[in-house]
């Protein structure tokens, strides 16, 4: 299933308005140099350059009128089965992430997506290690973000690099 791209890029301009309105309401901290509000601040603005140069794409491509705001290109069962895997990991991080901890629960989902859409368990294996590692990295050591530790909190300090 896909949207029109000028569909794709209003919703892509409208949700970052929204992300960056929202993200200037959230409180500086006093220790660093940016806030809460610095990430979502980030993706917004991608989010409106990106929708705006769907937009643009759209405009400028000029192939008329628009068919359908809703055309299905995907290869049936397949690939309702892969957005079902998508959003069934979304769900599985929101309601494990608490109680397994930023570290376990990262990597068995990325597993997860990667072997589902790959089909290659290797490859899956160190995207997932690589991934957490890239993930954990960024979010607890650059931007101070606390993740949950979950049942390896007494080794955060270990885990921490």
């Amino acid at each position: 299933m896909k949207f029109d791209d000028g569909v794709n890029g209003l919703l892509a301009v409208l949700g970052g308005v929204g992300m960056v309105l929202y993200a200037r309401t959230l409180p500086d901290m006093a220790h660093i140099d940016y806030g809460p509000g610095f990430f979502p601040m980030l993706v917004g603005w991608g989010l409106i350059l990106a929708g705006g140069t769907l937009i643009g794409r759209r405009i400028l491509s000029g192939g008329g009128a628009v068919a359908g705001l809703i055309a299905f290109r995907g290869r049936g069962r397949q690939s309702l089965i892969g957005f079902a895997v998508v959003l069934g990991t979304v769900l599985a991080y929101v309601l494990l992430v608490d109680t397994l901890g930023f570290l376990l629960t990262a990597p068995i989902l990325l597993f997860a997506m990667v072997w589902w859409f790959e089909r290659k368990p290797i490859r899956a294996a160190v995207i997932a290690v690589v991934g957490t590692f890239v993930f954990h990295s960024f979010f607890y050591q650059i931007m101070s973000a606390p993740l949950p530790w979950g049942p390896l909190k007494p080794w955060s300090g270990v885990l921490t690099w």
